[in-house]
């Protein structure tokens, strides 16, 4: 149940530092390009949803390498130093 509560949180911290460096980049173009700040709704809106494609794409990866880990923890059998 711990594993649960650390991908969601996994993915809402990808997920909002994602929009947030979204958010960052498109007042930035925005700002060299028409020298005012503009963001507009559809931009936000884009802009949420390509950060939860990433914020999930990155959680998938983590739950995908970790049952690698315990797959391969399980088919080794300890080694004996002796």
């Amino acid at each position: 149940m711990k594993n649960i509560f650390k991908y969601i949180a996994l993915f809402l911290y990808f997920s909002m530092t994602f929009f947030l460096l979204g958010l960052a980049v498109r007042a930035g173009v925005s700002l060299i390009k028409i020298g005012e700040l503009y963001i507009s709704y559809e931009g936000i809106v884009s802009n949420v949803i390509k950060s939860i494609i990433a914020g999930a794409a990155i959680t998938l990866a983590a739950i995908f390498f970790n049952l690698i880990d315990k797959y391969k923890a399980r088919k080794k059998p300890p080694f004996n130093s002796e």
